[in-house]
């Protein structure tokens, strides 16, 4: 990437880590990004961590909030707000963050993340034109899917200022020091299944442990790891679903962070996305760029090498884990150029915020802002549900 010659005044706002979801990782990705490339980039932190860090600032409140996106517009910053688009609270954020960017010389960003939003706007029409009237007063408009691309559309969205974008980038992409205890369980496991979960039943948790219930009972030294908010709290559930034999097999570690997340993911040989609805899972591409065997429901958006099954379906999971650890895939280095730079968003995103313009979609072919690293040690030896979205919905390393 070539700096610009323009000066980028960047306000970032939405969730900042921790915890670690799939737009919190993304808005420290870009956050790095955009300061590895010289421009001034501060983050307004809605979620719930509110740790220091250095050039994030607490939304402590809507009264402030609201104070801190008109200062920051007015002094010339270009307000790119992350959000789902799946409840009011949402739509509150981004409607101010659109009036408050009218106070800039930059238009405003926004970025629409959760898979679970073309479903909650088509549930009624006042939300349709809430949402065409809102989405409509940003400069620029990012689905990570398809799929929430065409229900802007469908609300009446202006098609020229939408684009699709994955929030995903190869660079930063970097595993840390693997969680105590994950040395012990890979030298045992043939193979290592690693998954993501979190509160909720949009994650497929049941789906996931009953599928790896019958895995453990055609194999007995399968393994399973994961990760994410609430998972050390399992305890008897996991024996009610896998059952009791299986139940020592899984191994829960807890919210991480990002480096130990993608530590745990680049050891195992299967990663798994058992979710009911989805957007563009940011742990689905990292474990892809990592190198690993990716079993993922066929919900959302999924790039090409993930091998997908139905939503729920539990035969189906367990036959396309079975399937995926018979891969054994190699490690990878670093993306192929031209795989990095289709899945890379952070060019097309320093292209719009050094003022460059461009059709939507069209992101640059150029290398990402430094190349990832990721590296695997080797082994030693009819009732429905309702799908509530949670602050990690549609996360990353913790997605």
């Amino acid at each position: 990437m070539k700096p610009s010659e323009n000066l980028m005044k960047v306000l970032l706002v939405g969730d900042y880590p921790p915890p670690y979801g799939g737009v919190s990782v993304h808005v420290e990705v870009v956050h790095q990004a955009v300061r590895a490339q010289g421009g001034i980039c501060q983050v307004l932190d809605v979620g719930k961590g509110h740790l220091p860090a250095d050039g994030v600032v607490p939304a402590t409140g809507y009264l402030a909030c609201a104070a801190h996106l008109a200062r920051y517009a007015l002094r010339g910053y270009r307000i790119h707000v992350h959000t789902s688009g799946a409840n009011p609270k949402s739509w509150m954020l981004a409607s101010v963050c659109a009036a408050a960017g009218r106070l800039s010389p930059q238009p405003p960003i926004v970025t629409f993340h959760s898979g679970l939003g073309p479903e909650w706007l088509a549930a009624d029409p006042m939300r349709a034109k809430i949402a065409c009237a809102v989405t409509n007063a940003f400069g620029n408009v990012i689905a990570v899917s398809d799929e929430i691309r065409g229900a802007l559309l469908a609300c009446g969205v202006s098609g020229d200022r939408i684009e699709v974008l994955p929030a995903f980038s190869p660079s930063f992409l970097h595993p840390g020091t693997p969680p105590p205890g994950l040395r012990e369980i890979r030298a045992e496991a043939s193979p290592l299944y690693c998954a993501m979960l979190a509160p909720g039943p949009v994650y497929g948790k049941e789906t996931l442990l009953r599928a790896f219930g019958r895995i453990h009972a055609q194999n007995s030294r399968a393994r399973l790891v994961v990760y994410g908010p609430g998972t050390e709290l399992m305890g008897a559930e996991v024996a009610q679903l896998c059952g009791e034999a299986a139940a020592s097999a899984v191994h829960a570690f807890g919210e991480l962070h990002r480096p130990s997340a993608l530590a745990l993911i680049a050891q195992s040989d299967v990663f798994v996305r058992p979710t009911l609805a989805d957007g563009d899972s940011v742990s689905v591409r990292e474990a892809v760029a990592l190198g690993r065997a990716v079993v993922a429901s066929s919900v959302g958006t999924r790039p090409p090498e993930a091998r997908l099954v139905p939503p729920g379906d539990v035969d189906a999971l367990a036959a396309a884990l079975l399937e995926a650890a018979q891969e054994h895939p190699s490690l990878r280095v670093a993306p192929a150029p031209e795989t990095a730079a289709k899945t890379d968003c952070l060019q097309r995103l320093l292209e719009l915020y050094s003022g460059a313009t461009g059709a939507p979609g069209t992101a640059s072919n150029a290398p990402a802002a430094e190349p990832a690293v990721p590296a695997r040690p080797a082994k030693t030896n009819d009732n429905t549900t309702t799908l509530v979205e949670n602050p990690a919905c549609a996360a990353s390393v913790a997605s």
